[in-house]
C-alpha cells in the first residue's frame, strides 16, 4: 500500500515494473544507500516472480548452475548457500552442476527483499504504467487506475513483456490455446491423450515439453521449430577460458566473422565449445555497442536465433526428458513455422505451417518468446524516447540512461533489464541485470545527490 506522502512528491526514484529486473533495481539501490521510504515500486504481482520466475510448474527449472544465478554479481556462492540451507531437492543436482527451480529463486529474491533495511516501509502499486510525462523538472507516471505519481527520477526495469502469438496470427482466446506458458499452470488442463503442439524452438519451448513429460503426457506432441534444432544442454565445463580479447572497429559481417573463428568447428553439446563460448560472452557488450546501429538490427535478425541457442543452454533435466520424447517417437520435430491458427472440429484446432503442410491438434501453445514493451511503444511513438533503426527497441546508452528523441541522454530516466539488449549486448541473464542494477545505484545513489522526500 502507499504511504500517504506530499503530492508534490511522491518518491525520489519511481522504479516501473515488478519482476527480477525491478527486484534487482530495488536491492542494488537500498544496498547503495539510498532509503527505501524514498523508491516507489509500481507494477502488478509480487515484486521479484515476474515472468521468469513466477512459475507454478515444479518442472520449470533454472536453465544455469547455481553459481552463475546471481543477484549479487560479486558472490558467486551467495545463492547456492541460500539453496543450500533452504531447498530441499534431490533432484536439482546433476553432474553438470545443481540447477534448481525457477520458484526457488523467487523465494530467494523474495528473501533478499525481507533483509532491506526498514522492510516495512517498502512501497509497492499494484499497476500497470500506462503514459509517463515530463513535468518540471520531474516525471509523472500515469497508471491504469487513474492514479498519478511524481518522482525525481524514473527508472524503466519492466522486464519480459507479455507473449504474443506469432505477427498476423490471432486466434482468439481459449484454454486450449497457451499463448503465455511461462507460469506452467497451463499444463494441469492438458488431457493425457490429447495431441499438442508447441510452437518454438527455445528454452520456453523445452520447459513445455519436460512440463508434460513431468505429469506423464501419453499422446503425441508436434514441435514447431523454424531451424530444426534445439538448445544444446549444459555440461560441466569447469574453469572458464581466459575473457576473449575482442578486436576494435569491427563492423557486423567482421563481428560474425570473430565468431566463427573463435568457435571454430566446435560442437556446441561439448565442453570446449561451451567454454570457448562464455569466453567470448564477458567482453562482448563493449564492441557490440560500437557497432553501426544498422549492423546491430541486421545481426540481430540474422543470427540473433543462433546466438540464443548456444547462449541459453538447457538444463541437463530438461534436456533428459526431451530425449526421451524423441526416442520414443513421441515427440516430432518439425522445420517450419506457424502461418496460421483456425478452428477445426470436436474442439481441435487446425494449424497452418508454412512449408504448405496443416496439422490438427487439441492444445498450442505458443514459445516464439517475449512480445513487445507497451510502455515503451507508447514513449517512441510520443517522440520522448529514440528508438534504434526502425525497431520498437530504445537507445539506451552505456551509463544506463535514455535516449531522447533528439539524441541526447536523459539525466534523469534510466532503463535496465530485457529491453536494452539491443542497445548494450547481452543483458539478458539474471546476472547481467544484477550488474546494471549495480551500475545504476552507482549512478544514482555515489554520484547523484538525490531530493529528500519531505
Amino acid at each position: 500500500m502507499k504511504d500517504e506522502v506530499p503530492s508534490a512528491m511522491d518518491a525520489s526514484a519511481i522504479i516501473i515494473g515488478s519482476g527480477y529486473s525491478a527486484a534487482a533495481a530495488l536491492v542494488h539501490l537500498t544496498h547503495a544507500g539510498l532509503p527505501l521510504r524514498q523508491i516507489l515500486v509500481i507494477g502488478p504481482g509480487e515484486l521479484g516472480t515476474g515472468q521468469a520466475y513466477g512459475c507454478t510448474a515444479k518442472s520449470y527449472r533454472l536453465n544455469i548452475r547455481v553459481t552463475g544465478q546471481r543477484l549479487w554479481p560479486d558472490q558467486p556462492e551467495h545463492f547456492a548457500d541460500w539453496a543450500t540451507e533452504h531447498i530441499q531437492d534431490p533432484d536439482a543436482h546433476t553432474p553438470a552442476g545443481s540447477f534448481y527451480r525457477r520458484s526457488d529463486f523467487a523465494q530467494y529474491i523474495t528473501a533478499q527483499l525481507a533483509l532491506i533495511p526498514d522492510a516495512k516501509a517498502f512501497r509497492q502499486i499494484n499497476a500497470w504504467a500506462t503514459n509517463i510525462t515530463g513535468e518540471d523538472n520531474d516525471w509523472l507516471v500515469a497508471c491504469d487506475d487513474g492514479a498519478q505519481y511524481r518522482a525525481e527520477r524514473l527508472v524503466l526495469a519492466t522486464g519480459n513483456p507479455d507473449p504474443e502469438w506469432p505477427t498476423g496470427i490471432k486466434p482468439g482466446r481459449a484454454p486450449s490455446l497457451v499463448r503465455a506458458p511461462w507460469r506452467g499452470d497451463w499444463v494441469t488442463q492438458v488431457k493425457s491423450k490429447m495431441h499438442v503442439c508447441v510452437v518454438g524452438a527455445g528454452l520456453t519451448a523445452m520447459d513445455a515439453l519436460h512440463a508434460l513429460g513431468m505429469q506423464q503426457h501419453q499422446g503425441p506432441i508436434s514441435l514447431l521449430a523454424p531451424h530444426g534444432i534445439l538448445p544444446p544442454s549444459q555440461v560441466d565445463w569447469g574453469v572458464p577460458e581466459p575473457a576473449h580479447d575482442w578486436p576494435t572497429g569491427l563492423r557486423g559481417s567482421d563481428f560474425s566473422r570473430e565468431i566463427r573463428q573463435y568457435l571454430g568447428t566446435r560442437s556446441w553439446h561439448h565442453r570446449d565449445c561451451q567454454q570457448r563460448f562464455e569466453a567470448l560472452r564477458v567482453n562482448v557488450n563493449p564492441p557490440w555497442q560500437m557497432l553501426p546501429p544498422k549492423d546491430r538490427v541486421r545481426l540481430q535478425r540474422r543470427l540473433g536465433w543462433l546466438w540464443s541457442l548456444i547462449r541459453f543452454r538447457a538444463n541437463p533435466q530438461t534436456v533428459a526428458s526431451v530425449k526421451a520424447m524423441k526416442a520414443s517417437g513421441q515427440l516430432k520435430i518439425i522445420k517450419t513455422h506457424l502461418h496460421g491458427l483456425t478452428k477445426a472440429d470436436s474442439g481441435r484446432w487446425l494449424v497452418k505451417l508454412s512449408n504448405g503442410e496443416e496439422l490438427t491438434t487439441h492444445v498450442v501453445v505458443n514459445c516464439t518468446g517475449m512480445g513487445r514493451d507497451k510502455l515503451i511503444d507508447t514513449m517512441i511513438a510520443a517522440g520522448q524516447i529514440a528508438p534504434i533503426e526502425t525497431t520498437r527497441q530504445p537507445w539506451i546508452n552505456s551509463e544506463l540512461r535514455v535516449v531522447a528523441s533528439d539524441g541526447q541522454p536523459y539525466d534523469t530516466l534510466f532503463c535496465i533489464g530485457p529491453a536494452t539488449g539491443l542497445a548494450l549486448g547481452d543483458v539478458l541473464g539474471a546476472t547481467s541485470i544484477a550488474h546494471q542494477a549495480a551500475q545504476l545505484a552507482k549512478t544514482l545513489v555515489t554520484n547523484t545527490s538525490f531530493k529528500r522526500v519531505r
